[in-house]
């Protein structure tokens, strides 16, 4: 709160939440935000490849780094492609998904979009960690992990 008196010498930030609900038009009036995206549309999701780092990788770091660094580095799976949001709404259904589209055995993240931007606009970030394993019966998948911010999706029924 301003102090009675005082003025500011430079102009106040706008509140984070105002500031993504309305956009300006061509005449600078403010009208509210309306996605494109529909709410059955299909979602773009990105599986990473988690592996263990390499020993040359390690030795890289300082001497006094090491003990505090995750010795676990992700490499991309292809590139992001599009999926229907059933196929994300039950952890069977996302084990399915992950076995049908990376074909081998190993640890992977989902990664989705969200709203924070980088430098090309859209950030991902890690959902869901995934667990494929070669059985006997073949592939089979496991979610062993599913981060916090991915039960506020609207397709997620919790099971």
């Amino acid at each position: 709160m301003r102090t009675l008196g005082a003025k500011d010498k430079k102009k106040r930030k706008v509140r984070s939440d105002k500031k993504h609900k309305y956009r300006k038009n061509r005449m600078g009036n403010l009208v509210i935000y309306k996605p494109k995206r529909k709410r059955d549309d299909p979602l773009r999701v990105w599986f990473w490849e988690r592996l263990p780092m390499s020993w040359d990788g390690y030795k890289r770091f300082p001497r006094r780094v090491r003990p505090y660094i995750h010795k676990k580095i992700t490499r991309f799976v292809d590139k992001p492609f599009l999926v229907e949001p059933e196929q994300l709404s039950t952890k069977e259904n996302i084990a399915q998904l992950a076995v049908n589209v990376i074909c081998h055995a190993g640890e992977f993240i989902l990664m989705l979009p969200t709203h924070s931007k980088n430098t090309h606009h859209v950030s991902y970030k890690k959902k869901v960690r995934i667990r494929i394993v070669e059985t006997e019966d073949g592939l089979k998948a496991k979610v062993i992990r599913i981060y916090s911010g991915f039960q506020r999706y609207w397709f997620w029924s919790g099971k």
